[in-house]
């Protein structure tokens, strides 16, 4: 079994303190939806999205609360994407991951 196969697993000590997305001692080990910082114990699941055209793509790990299938994932993500392109042009633009 590996994280990538988009089933949850149980969050351990080890996972919580691993380096994810770069960010050093599990500081990006969070849900890309709700912002959760997983702990020890807290079901995670990997959505593989980056098949996916559009800004939705990035295979994010997602918490108990906000899974759900990969088109309500993507539909979220779609949307968090476009409130921040309004409200944050500035960094948007300096810094866009995803060109339309």
């Amino acid at each position: 079994m590996s994280f990538t196969d988009g089933n949850p697993w149980v969050a351990t000590e080890e996972d919580c303190l691993a380096t994810w997305m770069g960010g050093k001692h599990g500081g990006y080990f969070r849900c890309a939806l709700c912002g959760h910082r997983f702990k020890p114990g807290d079901r995670v699941r990997w959505v593989h999205t980056n098949d996916t055209p559009g800004p939705a793509n990035g295979n994010p790990l997602v918490c108990k609360s906000c899974d759900g299938t990969k088109e309500e994932i993507i539909t979220k993500m779609t949307a968090m994407w476009e409130e921040a392109e309004n409200r944050m042009w500035w960094f948007c633009e300096r810094h866009y991951i995803y060109r339309r």
